[in-house]
């Protein structure tokens, strides 16, 4: 699998009727997981992870942030309302959920500081050392070549800035008929592994200040939460959406295949917080 083909499969499933779902089951705001310390509620954990993240950021004035895989820019509207930053770009590859992206930064009054741009995280329309830090929110998984999207972040991050990260991570007690329908859902050869970001991080240029294991209940119940939702709203989605009822019966399917796996402890989730070395 090559990356164009990867990119255009991504491109397709994001700006396909998946958008919709998407936003009706995520809640609009974000598409990552969330942290349920001391909370069952799914926008609330979700809200910690993004603390949790920009909790790592050594954020001075002025400083330009990217983030890659930004999606509905959940993510890059609390770090522009809650940081110094002067300004964020969202790189994403769905056109579909930049214009979103776009008409929300707007209504929340921010478009002024945040910046999507249409594009690949294996190829950034960006120059050398454009950017004072960068993060991402459980979107590097789509990336069918780590060892290159790494090396793009190290390519246009300046010297000394940081890159914080976390993603969904296969471990090592995912069997490999199960690993195969974990990759085919999101069609890429491989899952990141802990061990694999260890190995590659300092290849690219990075020095790995802490690794922090989000744990795998986190991520059942996240993915519990939006497969929650998708089955409450199906008749809603159905009728009024027009998304073939076969759609979300195999998206539900998917989702608690997901749950199950990270319920067994089989697939993880982790924050890696690096510096450019």
């Amino acid at each position: 699998m090559t990356d164009k083909s990867n990119a255009e499969i991504t491109k397709g499933y994001y700006d396909s009727l998946a958008n919709e779902l998407y936003k009706e089951c995520w809640g609009g705001e974000n598409h990552h997981m969330g942290i349920f310390d001391h909370t069952d509620d799914f926008y609330e954990a979700a809200q910690r992870a993004n603390e949790n993240l920009v909790g790592k950021l050594k954020v001075k004035q002025g400083d330009i942030l990217l983030d890659i895989g930004s999606g509905f820019c959940g993510l890059p509207r609390y770090i522009a309302a809650h940081t110094a930053v002067e300004k964020v770009y969202g790189l994403n590859i769905s056109e579909k959920e930049n214009e979103y992206a776009r008409e929300k930064n707007r209504k929340e009054g921010l478009d002024d500081r945040i910046e999507v741009i249409d594009g690949d995280f294996h190829d950034m329309p960006f120059k050398d050392e454009s950017f004072d830090l960068i993060v991402s929110q459980d979107s590097m998984l789509h990336s069918p070549d780590e060892a290159k999207m790494l090396r793009e972040c190290a390519r246009v991050l300046k010297k000394g800035g940081q890159f914080v990260f976390t993603d969904i991570l296969e471990l090592p007690g995912l069997t490999r008929e199960e690993a195969e329908i974990v990759y085919a859902r999101i069609q890429v050869p491989y899952l990141g592994t802990f061990d694999r970001y260890k190995e590659e991080l300092p290849k690219a240029g990075f020095e790995i200040e802490e690794i922090q294991d989000l744990g795998s209940s986190n991520l059942a119940k996240s993915y519990q939460s939006v497969h929650d939702n998708l089955k409450g709203k199906k008749d809603y989605l159905v009728k009024e959406k027009k998304i073939p009822a076969e759609m979300v019966e195999k998206t539900l399917e998917a989702l608690k295949f997901w749950v199950d796996r990270a319920s067994e402890g089989k697939i993880g989730w982790g924050l890696f917080s690096t510096v450019k070395r």
